[in-house]
């Protein structure tokens, strides 16, 4: 009899950022760490103009996510909360470490104005974190026949997600699809993703 590989549908939540690590469990596929931004720097980050907003793309251990999200802010001329939001993304690099079994990380600070991602996925990685810092949250749901979603939920601004991707090891199939959120009025969104890098420096 065949041993068919299983897909993982299930999902975690918690506002216990311990929940990150639960992401390992069999059958799970998103493990959800329900939680907001301080009201200081969510306003600050919604009073920026798109061209300050701060773009990022750095492989680097989370003991330096700090510093390179400082460095962002300085090039992008947005240094106000600049610390409150350096600490904010380094605080959740240190779980997706932990989360995603990875020392080093590859760390993106990505802004849109559109829907980027309109269809319905897995990404082509072993794991991944997302958080919103800006705008609407990441929809996601169980995957359906077709691999597109049979149910539809939204993260929270704020919210720390860590999905499994295609390359997770091991037996269970990813069962978890997102994607991003329709546009909202042509309005910037600014989305934190934290993906495991190999020994290589290859996700």
């Amino acid at each position: 009899m065949l041993d068919l590989p299983r897909i993982a549908t299930a999902m975690n939540a918690s506002p216990d950022p311990r929940v990150l690590l639960t992401l390992g469990a069999e059958g799970v596929s998103l493990a959800l760490w329900q939680r907001g931004l301080p009201d200081g720097l969510a306003a600050w980050l919604d009073g920026l103009p798109l061209e300050q907003l701060p773009r990022m793309r750095r492989t680097l251990p989370s003991a330096k996510v700090a510093d390179a999200v400082r460095a962002a802010c300085r090039e992008a001329g947005a240094t106000e909360c600049a610390d409150a939001l350096a600490e904010e993304v380094a605080t959740i690099a240190r779980q997706a470490t932990m989360a995603l079994a990875a020392p080093m990380l590859e760390v993106r600070l990505s802004v849109s104005a559109g829907q980027p991602c309109p269809k319905w996925h897995v990404d082509a990685v072993p794991g991944r974190v997302l958080c919103t810092l800006r705008g609407p949250g990441t929809e996601f749901g169980p995957m359906d026949a077709n691999g597109g979603a049979q149910s539809v939920h939204h993260m929270a601004r704020g919210s720390v997600g860590a999905f499994r991707g295609a390359l997770w090891p091991g037996r269970d199939l990813a069962g978890i699809v997102h994607r991003s959120p329709p546009a909202t009025d042509g309005a910037p969104r600014l989305l934190l993703v934290i993906d495991p890098v190999d020994d290589l420096g290859a996700c």
